[in-house]
């Protein structure tokens, strides 16, 4: 803790990328469609990375590159990749 090195960044970068939150709770909004709630899931999972990515700057390793996010529906990626 009183003198973090590159090393303990790889640690630290190698545990933090293969983080997955799971959890299950009653939602506020009904989604009407597997693409709309695969759209809330990414938005969720944009506000963990932010919350993330401030962390480690936080504490002095701020990341060098974008964080990755992945989804396999093509349809709210779509939605994602619109600008309107």
């Amino acid at each position: 803790m009183h003198s973090p090195s590159e090393d303990h960044m790889g640690a630290v970068m190698r545990i933090l990328s293969n983080l997955v939150t799971w959890r299950s709770k009653k939602q506020k909004v009904v989604s009407k469609s597997s693409v709309e709630a695969e759209y809330r899931g990414m938005a969720q999972g944009v506000c963990e990375l932010l919350w993330l990515r401030r962390l480690l700057r936080d504490l002095g390793f701020g990341p060098r590159k974008p964080m990755d996010l992945y989804c396999d529906n093509k349809a709210a990626i779509a939605i994602a990749h619109n600008p309107m």
